[in-house]
């Protein structure tokens, strides 16, 4: 709320490095300007320290922007251009902070909004990066019990769902190389913590989704390394294993219709060799062998040495070892050839007594006594294979066989199996990660299979998810990165995927200014899916944990940006707000994925869970006045935006789940639609998308505004909207 004009705002004390006290204090607490007020307006600070003062609109102008204790500037507003607009002047000293509101402008429609009942009905969710939004035990690393920490804040979000980031046990810091579907990875808590927040999380109204990976796992799976260590594991069938695979990727039924890229086949050497140390008095060995060794002294540098071979399958070599030493064996020099041999999941080699050595295997160590130490491999007959890993050598790709049958199939149904324990459990959707790519690569798809496969999938998951007792059916989104005319086709198979041009039509609509044909685009999406099916829906957002942040492809615009939550959540299908998205956050990927997973600054100056990204975060951006605790308490904050929005969506059924239409309202920034839902009143949405104030003609009655973003007022039929302004009417 706004603070009175002449009311004096305080911040309290706290000492200061220097062990002073710091005090802060503004007068008038708010200004307000005439439309063309050619007044200056004074500021008063009262401080003990130096301090700065600072805003964020470009048409309000400072006389100084610091000062050194008690002291004033004064402010002055360029002309206005028809609609009431409102601006921030933020004063610093040392930590502390304080605020002055602005307003220019006296006229203005003021929403006055239907009583939000407590149903939530927004069809909303929020996507969700475990190791990124909250960190409940100070390790540096999100995890699951602080997402439960914080029900409340997407609660007040009006959320009515959360998309996790895959919470499987994985060897990145992502987790979408898995390495057990059936487990939690314990740098994120425990199955336990998942429940309690499934608990909480259904007892606030908030459904929990899935992350799930049918296209590969990750390298560290236990039925990839028994795939690798054993020709006949039935796990070989699980993957796309191969001598040669140029000749042999035509056999595969399941990548039929797709083309060989070697690129995407990596190098494996597969067997099980021992390997045995015994003490001995014999000279130590130089050999020239392919086979060697990989050694390492605990906590220091390493060194690779020669076997001698034998001649007769067995290789050795003699090396003096003192203390504790890692070792690993390698068939070539090459660690890219896939020829590393360890233990199944590590240990340490008894003297004397054979260890049985997987590829792939895990480190192992040996303490020697300072004395010589005879090392001698046997058993090792190998094959060199090549597997299919499209996105990396640490991502093999699953097989799921002949796509027609593929319910038939092992890798099939061990995949759902792993489901039907988390919908069992309580799990209300799956969200499934590339699935364009599950039945070929990265350059060469087979869109027909992966429909196929995708239908057998969904009708398993739904079955299971009725048999739980739910009366509806699962929801289940898919990433279907493509052109719409592609993605659409996959709703044949499932009821939801994420509609990618959505994103890049309101990218280009708000840099531009113009939103010509985006409506139509909208409803066309939306239609084009019920085509498809009638249960469609379609899944909105403005940007991912895999792309540059919305608002730094819209130029860090602030304006632009609300405008943007307000487009998202005032119109059709199902949006989905991406972490950090509702305080403003920016990033790029060109210096990592990391830059636009950022943690959720949520204090001006506490910690962020950070450790998951290596500390690749942007600091410049995670200062104190970008955190929840500070925009909580700025009514004109993003975050106040989506909270707005997002009450407005939950409040009137024809905004959550109503059909769009397009609006008589003319003009090449204009964007206007109706939303209409039988048995509920129907609602007149107008965004001037312009930088600039925009008057339109409006036939439909303008006497209840429920939502204003910028500025607007209205004079008989004329809608005045100032830039980057957006209204809804009830009807």
């Amino acid at each position: 709320m706004l603070l009175a004009a002449g009311q004096l705002l305080a911040c309290g004390s706290k000492n200061n490095p220097e062990g002073q006290t710091v005090t802060l204090s503004v007068t008038p607490a708010s200004l307000i300007f005439e439309a063309e007020d050619a007044a200056s307006k004074m500021v008063t600070v009262t401080s003990s320290a130096s301090w700065t003062a600072e805003t964020r609109e470009s048409w309000l102008h400072l006389s100084s922007a610091s000062g050194s204790g008690n002291g004033s500037f004064s402010v002055k507003a360029d002309a206005l251009a028809g609609s009431p607009r409102e601006a921030v002047i933020t004063v610093k000293a040392g930590d502390k902070e304080a605020s002055v509101s602005v307003k220019q402008g006296a006229s203005g429609l003021v929403p006055v909004p239907a009583s939000f009942d407590g149903t939530k009905r927004s069809n909303t969710a929020y996507q969700l990066l475990i190791y990124s939004f909250a960190d409940s035990d100070g390790d540096g690393w999100g995890d699951i019990k602080g997402i439960t920490q914080h029900l409340d804040y997407l609660d007040e979000l009006g959320v009515t769902a959360l998309w996790l980031s895959p919470l499987h046990p994985s060897d990145s810091y992502h987790g979408y190389d898995v390495t057990d579907y059936f487990g939690v990875n314990p740098k994120l808590g425990t199955e336990d913590d998942f429940k309690e927040l499934l608990e909480k999380a259904h007892a606030k109204g908030i459904e929990i989704y899935l992350d799930y990976v049918l296209n590969h796992s990750g390298k560290g799976h236990a039925w990839f390394k028994e795939a690798i260590a054993d020709a006949s594991s039935p796990y070989r069938d699980y993957y796309f294993f191969s001598a040669n695979p140029s000749a042999d990727y035509k056999n595969f039924p399941m990548l039929k219709g797709t083309s060989y890229n070697a690129g995407e086949w990596k190098q494996v050497t597969s067997g099980s060799p021992k390997i045995t140390i015994s003490a001995t008095t014999e000279a130590v060995t130089n050999g020239t062998a392919s086979w060697n060794l990989w050694t390492w002294q605990d906590g220091g540098e390493g060194k690779v040495v020669k076997f001698v071979d034998k001649g007769d399958g067995t290789y050795y070599l003699v090396m003096n070892i003192s203390g504790k030493w890692g070792v690993l064996v390698r068939k070539y020099d090459n660690w890219n050839a896939g020829s590393k041999f360890g233990a199944k999941s590590g240990g340490t080699i008894t003297e004397g007594q054979p260890m049985e050595l997987v590829g792939d295997g895990g480190d192992m160590w040996f303490t020697g006594n300072g004395g010589r130490y005879k090392i001698e491999l046997t058993d090792v007959s190998t094959e060199t294979l090549f597997y299919m890993g499209c996105f990396s050598d640490w991502m093999p790709d699953l097989n799921y066989g002949d796509v027609s049958a593929a319910r038939d199939n092992a890798c099939f149904k061990d995949m759902a199996a792993s489901a039907d324990k988390w919908i069992r459990m309580g799990v209300d959707g799956l969200r499934l990660d590339a699935v364009k790519h599950i039945c070929g690569g990265i350059g060469s798809f087979n869109h027909a299979s992966d429909r196929a496969l995708l239908a057998q999938w969904y009708e398993h998951c739904n079955a299971t998810y009725k048999e739980a007792g739910h009366a509806g059916n699962i929801f289940m989104v898919a990433e279907e990165w493509d052109s719409h005319d592609i993605e659409k086709t996959y709703y044949q198979s499932l009821t939801s995927c994420f509609e990618f041009d959505y994103g890049y039509k309101l990218r280009d609509v708000l840099n531009s200014g113009n939103a010509s044909g985006f409506v139509s685009a909208v409803s066309g999406f939306v239609s084009d899916h019920t085509a498809q099916r009638p249960d469609a829906i379609t899944s909105f957002f403005l940007s991912n944990h895999d792309q540059n942040r919305f608002a730094s492809e819209i130029g860090r615009n602030v304006a632009r940006e609300k405008q943007a939550a307000a487009i998202l959540l005032s119109g059709p299908g199902k949006p989905f707000i991406y972490q950090g998205e509702e305080l403003g956050y920016w990033g790029a990927k060109n210096s990592g994925d990391e830059y636009v997973r950022t943690p959720i600054k949520w204090t001006k100056t506490g910690a962020v869970a950070s450790g998951a990204l290596s500390g690749k975060v942007d600091n410049d951006m995670l200062t104190a006045d970008i955190s929840v605790e500070a925009q909580k308490g700025r009514d004109d904050s993003v975050l106040n935006v989506y909270k707005t929005w997002s009450r407005l969506r939950n409040t009137y059924p024809a905004l959550a789940e109503g059909t769009m239409s397009a609006a008589p309202v003319s003009g090449t920034s204009i964007a206007a639609w109706y939303m209409s839902l039988p048995g509920a009143k129907s609602l007149l949405v107008i965004h001037n998308v312009a930088s600039s104030t925009k008057g339109v003609t409006v036939t439909d009655s303008m006497s209840s505004p429920v939502a204003v973003l910028g500025g607007a007022s209205v004079s008989g039929t004329t809608l005045t909207l100032g830039p980057n302004s957006s209204v809804v009417f009830e009807l």
